[in-house]
């Protein structure tokens, strides 16, 4: 488990879960690494999960769409530094 509170952390790892292209299917795994996205006050408000090294899976039920993130290595290399990716 990780947590990102700071403000240029954040703003790295939005551009890196929002910023692709959807590939128009959905991976049926569990996925890896979720992300849980919390309000100001600490609520959450929706997840994603990382599918394999290239993927970002917003909520399937909801979206039913994963994206393909534009820089998965630098995706990889974020959560290796925040501690919840083991490359």
């Amino acid at each position: 488990m990780g947590e990102v509170f700071d403000a240029e952390e954040l703003t790295e790892l939005r551009a890196l879960v929002t910023t692709g292209t959807f590939a128009d299917d959905i991976c049926r795994c569990h996925g890896s690494v979720t992300i849980a996205l919390l309000d100001a006050e600490g609520e959450f408000i929706g997840s994603g999960s990382v599918h394999g090294r290239t993927d970002v899976s917003w909520e399937c039920d909801r979206f039913r769409n994963n994206l393909e993130v534009a820089d998965p290595e630098r995706l990889v290399a974020f959560l290796t530094r925040l501690g919840v990716w083991r490359a």
